[in-house]
């Protein structure tokens, strides 16, 4: 899942990571190093929604990505030729997928 803060695109962010960490690590270089006691930590926190999202993506990851029964019935009825299209149905669906785009 690709994230986007603050309009910086992936590899901006990854740019952004090494040139810091390079100009820490000269920086701890050229002052030493650090006791123990000094350093500093990050810490990452998420929100309850983030952390719903996250049980849900695993959920729907685990689910498979085509519904084998319902190919199947498809396939017969297409087979028996029972298989009915409406076309007025198509038509708004299509329409309504076309106007849900940006």
């Amino acid at each position: 899942m690709a994230i986007e803060i603050n309009s910086l695109s992936r590899g901006a962010l990854q740019n952004a990571v090494e040139s810091t960490s390079a100009s820490q690590t000269s920086a701890s270089t050229a002052s030493g190093t650090r006791s123990a006691a000094t350093a500093q930590s990050d810490s990452v926190s998420l929100t309850r929604s983030a952390t719903q999202l996250q049980s849900l993506e695993h959920e729907i990851s685990q689910m498979p990505v085509v519904d084998a029964q319902r190919v199947e019935s498809v396939q017969r009825a297409l087979a028996t030729g029972s298989f009915i299209i409406d076309p007025e149905n198509s038509a708004e669906n299509l329409l309504f997928m076309e106007r849900a785009l940006p």
